[in-house]
């Protein structure tokens, strides 16, 4: 990916997430790639670093549909089910934003990614200091500008106690969409799963469910986008 320089996008500017507004102390965002794409309707997608490999398909499916149905696509470009989803993305021509748990001076490129994200299809971004290291609590609180950029979270696969099912926790405490896979098979690392839907959100049992969750979350978008845009044609 090209590297146009990082640029600065504070609370107060025109292109700051509205979704990041509602939060109790909104970060100034250091961005790479394109700015634009964090005002655009987004869906996030979370899931485990060491995820099963029925997870990481699920992970690939679930940002291909969501890019074809027109979103893009949010998560936190950690190893396992979040470079899983960036790539299900851009190989759907789709776009898609990796929320960094670091500064932005860290960002490289993974090397799943190399060659298929640019500056039309992906944006990095961090809400910490440009030189910010990496540590536990900068991964947790990520999960929060996930969660703010977006319509609604997709769970692939949590561990309980896990940043993943912290990050469900979130997404029902901003009062969004969190929907989650159902296993037909637990275990140890979908303890997670079980619990956040049992705390209210939507079981995923099928691709058919997933499509029309999508479809729901894509309608729901347009009618106060079409406010949005009649606003400022009156204007």
């Amino acid at each position: 990916m090209d590297d146009d320089g990082v640029r600065q996008i504070g609370p107060s500017d025109a292109g700051y997430p509205e979704g990041l507004l509602c939060l109790s102390r909104p970060p100034v965002l250091f961005a790479l790639g394109k700015a634009e794409l964090v005002v655009r309707p987004c869906i996030g997608i979370c899931g485990s670093r060491s995820a099963s490999s029925n997870a990481l398909g699920y992970a690939g499916e679930f940002g291909y549909l969501a890019a074809k149905r027109g979103f893009v696509v949010v998560s936190g470009y950690a190893r396992g089910v979040d470079v899983a989803a960036h790539l299900g993305t851009v190989e759907a021509g789709g776009a898609t934003i990796a929320v960094l748990a670091e500064g932005i001076e860290s960002f490289r490129v993974r090397r799943e990614l190399l060659g298929k994200v640019n500056t039309d299809n992906f944006l990095a971004i961090s809400p910490f200091g440009l030189q910010a290291p990496w540590t536990s609590w900068r991964a947790m609180e990520r999960n929060r500008y996930i969660v703010g950029l977006s319509r609604g979270l997709f769970v692939i696969e949590a561990r309980e106690r896990s940043g993943t099912f912290e990050a469900g926790l979130e997404c029902l405490r901003q009062r969004k969409p969190l929907w989650v896979i159902e296993y037909e098979h637990g275990g140890s690392h979908r303890e997670g799963n079980t619990r956040l839907i049992a705390a209210g959100g939507t079981p995923i049992r099928s691709g058919g469910v997933l499509k029309k969750l999508l479809e729901d979350a894509w309608h729901a978008y347009q009618p106060r986008q079409e406010r949005l845009t009649l606003s400022v044609a009156e204007s």
